[in-house]
């Protein structure tokens, strides 16, 4: 008697605890974003670390400088729907459509940061858009500008978790668009590296093991941006130089962001800062939320920093570590209004890529 038919397995998702993650790296972005807008560029005076800061701030309640509705995200969660909805229309990264896409958010946006308004602003010269980020940076004597890049591009880690050499292009290749410098570049490699290795790894996954992950990651993109900008290999090798120390650094107790070369306050060095900060959250926080209420309380560019942790953390912890009614609130924004504020530059456009 021949052996019964095998039954054929039902398609898989994404197994729940790396679903749960996916979520987390790409909610977490988006409600760090929202829940820092009261607190953004604002001096606010914290406890040195270790000591973890919690205040009046850990409700979602908008406002800001542009006095945002709640739940509502800023520029980098809306560039951070432009790589999503790219990616998910070509199924893969590209730089060109990325950017058609970033010339079209700028009349909806309700803040433009100086970097990305400057880049703007050359792509139409006249000169091939796909150079203004570099133009820029040569034209701002080599200096890295911003952090904006190293929050938007967290979509790339969770999409591209599974090919470590496309992620590292793109990651690459998008921050080039409009935060050229070498740091900017190689920072967004590595954290996406960390989120990659979160987003694809099982219960057993320890914290540190995102810091050695990015520690990878940051290695592989300095050698492949030394060969694809011979140019600046001396400043490809200082800047790698520079985001080892800080990965080291955010393993010690004290990350020394309160010192004459990098503080939480001052926009020099904002990439590092932002890259810094997140890795020692991921270390020494005990959870996305407390990670956030510290951010969020201790002043300077919160909206960017509270988006790199939250992107970091979310993948860490998983989606249930951000609080409900942090999430509630995000996804919910604009929901009764509708517009581009809802149709494109939502964040609930992200969590199509947690499942793909």
């Amino acid at each position: 008697m021949p052996p019964p038919p095998r039954r054929r397995n039902a398609p898989q998702g994404p197994h729940p605890l790396l679903a749960q993650r996916r979520r987390g790296a790409l909610l977490g972005l988006a409600v760090g974003n929202a829940l820092a807008v009261p607190t953004a560029h604002r001096p606010l005076v914290a406890s040195s670390f270790p000591q973890l800061v919690d205040g009046g701030f850990g409700r979602m309640t908008g406002g800001g400088r542009h006095e945002l509705r709640k739940g509502q995200v800023t520029e980098v969660t809306q560039l951070a729907c432009c790589i999503g909805h790219s990616l998910r229309d070509l199924k893969r990264y590209d730089a060109a459509d990325a950017l058609r896409r970033y010339r079209a958010w700028q009349p909806h946006a309700v803040e433009v940061s100086e970097p990305m308004k400057e880049v703007l602003e050359e792509c139409q010269s006249g000169l091939p858009p796909l150079g203004a980020g570099k133009r820029v940076w040569l034209r701002g004597h080599r200096q890295a500008v911003g952090a904006g890049s190293l929050a938007r591009t967290a979509p790339l880690g969770v999409y591209l978790s599974s090919d470590a050499n496309a992620r590292t292009q793109a990651s690459l290749a998008d921050s080039a668009l409009t935060h050229f410098d070498p740091r900017c570049q190689l920072a967004c490699a590595a954290l996406n590296a960390a989120i990659a290795r979160a987003v694809t790894s099982g219960p057993e996954l320890k914290a540190d093991d995102l810091v050695t992950a990015a520690e990878s990651g940051l290695l592989l993109a300095a050698a492949a941006l030394g060969r694809s900008a011979s140019d600046h290999v001396h400043e490809v090798t200082f800047a790698a130089s520079l985001l080892r120390e800080d990965l080291a650094l955010a393993r010690q107790e004290d990350p020394r962001l309160y010192g004459p070369e990098l503080h939480l306050h001052r926009a020099a060095h904002a990439v590092r800062v932002a890259f810094r900060l997140a890795f020692w959250e991921l270390l020494h926080a005990p959870s996305a939320e407390a990670a956030l209420l510290d951010v969020i309380h201790r002043g300077g560019d919160t909206e960017v920093h509270a988006a790199v942790t939250g992107a970091l953390l979310g993948a860490f912890h998983g989606e249930e570590s951000l609080r409900e009614d942090w999430r509630k609130t995000v996804l919910e924004a604009f929901a009764t209004v509708k517009g581009p504020n809802w149709d494109v530059y939502h964040p609930r456009h992200l969590l199509t890529l947690a499942s793909d």
